[in-house]
């Protein structure tokens, strides 16, 4: 199927039985639950690029899954290889093309890509298209408006820096690094996040000499350790992580504990991180970024001159032979939390720590319960993307009782969904962690009840 054909004209006027606004990871893995338990539903998702996929098809060139395959894409279609495999890119992208097109095929679906949805004041929709905005669709929404762009994920190659940069400083998104064609004298690193460990390494990678590098680090954060997020290993990880919890309590002696099981990383042995956001590596990633030495931690940047760096805390020296790698996007922003269900209305956000594909896919099976909103909400529990080391406790805890009341109401739909990390555990791992869950949970909670500092994100 051409592109020419995979957004083909709208029509003036359609009914639907849901709208999904959004045809990324999240609106595409409610949208494949959906598609395969309601068989008599009509499907319409709505997204401004021309393809589905989200902010896949604006990454880096050289990005992949930092989790396994076997966790990612939508519950009923394995992804690449499945398993360990880190997905590139351009197979994930293709991955969504391929979905979407069967979907469009039992003609159920319909795409509407290029466009923006705009409410109108009879609580109908209106679909805009962003390439002509006299092109439009009104569409009857019969069961559920889907937001499957809440937690917008956000790439520095559609948002610009939020720091002035002087016109003649060399400033390139990540994106940029596959297309440079000449030596520079240095590579300035911005961030410290994922994206800015995935442009260090792509550097090093390429037999970049350490000392090229300086790399600017406003916030150290823990890492997960990649080998222990594998199929068939995650119960064992999330376990580990809970039992840490009550036996230490407080953060600063958690993330060390799990630190000398193996479970965490820190790339700085020296310092204490403030930040988890489940960045996930293989420790030797860790190793081979512990190999630059010129790492700043002077706050962020405010501002680039012709020959200087202002940051938040000082300044440092720079100068034009040097290319300079914006990585300081916000991947998963903080947002409020919001009702996942209201009435006629589904926000997608994670239920699980880090989890967002499984996640949207178990609203979806929720809606499809036949129960009332206020009850759906009570098990969907949201679980913001975790962005300090006092995140964790809760979002850790918070993902176990949502889990806990999905095995009450849907448990062979929960051990069968592919999107679940213990859905690759062996049936009896996966029924004797069930019933050492519940103990822990409990104890765990009241580790976290007694310590106001140990919160979710507000």
């Amino acid at each position: 199927m051409s592109d020419a054909e995979f957004a083909s004209a709208p029509p003036a006027h359609l009914k639907t039985n849901y709208l999904i606004i959004g045809a990324g990871a999240m609106g595409m893995a409610f949208a494949d639950v959906i598609f395969n338990e309601q068989p008599s539903a009509h499907i319409t998702l709505v997204d401004k690029r021309a393809r589905p996929g989200g902010h896949w098809n604006d990454a880096y060139p050289f990005v992949g899954l930092h989790q396994p395959a076997a966790f990612y894409g939508v519950s009923s279609t394995k992804l690449g290889k499945g398993g360990s495999d880190l997905a590139s890119g351009p197979e994930i992208v293709a991955y969504y093309h391929r979905r979407m097109q069967h979907m469009l095929a039992s003609g159920r679906v319909r795409f509407l890509s290029h466009s923006k949805c705009e409410e109108t004041k009879d609580g109908h929709v209106k679909v805009v298209s962003v390439l002509d905005e006299t092109v439009s669709t009104e569409v009857e929404v019969g069961q559920r408006i889907v937001d499957a762009t809440y937690m917008a994920v956000k790439v520095p190659s559609t948002h610009a820096p939020r720091y002035k940069v002087a016109d003649e400083v060399a400033l390139i998104p990540p994106n940029g690094l596959a297309k440079v064609n000449n030596a520079w004298l240095r590579y300035v690193i911005i961030g410290a996040g994922k994206t800015a460990m995935d442009a260090a390494l792509y550097l090093l990678d390429r037999g970049v000499n350490a000392d090229k590098i300086r790399w600017i680090v406003p916030n150290d954060a823990w890492l997960w350790d990649r080998p222990s997020v594998q199929p068939g290993k995650t119960t064992a990880e999330f376990m580990r992580q809970v039992s840490a919890i009550i036996e230490h309590k407080h953060v600063d002696k958690i993330f060390p504990a799990l630190e000398q099981l193996g479970s965490i990383h820190r790339i700085d042995r020296d310092r204490l991180p403030t930040k988890w956001r489940c960045a996930t590596v293989d420790p030797a990633e860790v190793e081979a970024l512990r190999t630059i030495k010129d790492v700043v931690r002077l706050g962020r940047v405010e501002a680039i001159s012709a020959n200087e760096i202002q940051l938040q805390d000082g300044s440092i020296d720079t100068n034009l032979q040097s290319l300079h790698v914006d990585c300081t996007a916000n991947g998963l922003a903080k947002m409020a939390i919001r009702p996942v269900f209201e009435s006629g209305r589904v926000t997608l956000q994670s239920l699980i720590m880090c989890q967002q594909v499984f996640s949207a896919a178990v609203i979806a099976r929720i809606a499809l319960v036949n129960m009332d909103d206020e009850r759906r909400n009570t098990i969907c529990r949201v679980v913001p993307h975790p962005e300090l080391k006092e995140h964790m406790p809760m979002s850790l805890t918070t993902s176990f009782e949502n889990l806990l009341d999905w095995n009450r109401h849907f448990p062979i739909w929960l051990r069968r969904c592919r999107l679940n990390l213990m859905h690759h555990d062996s049936l009896w791992t996966y029924s004797v962690n069930a019933l050492k869950a519940k103990p822990l949970l409990s104890k765990a909670l009241e580790v976290v009840a007694a310590s106001k500092s140990q919160s979710m994100p507000e």
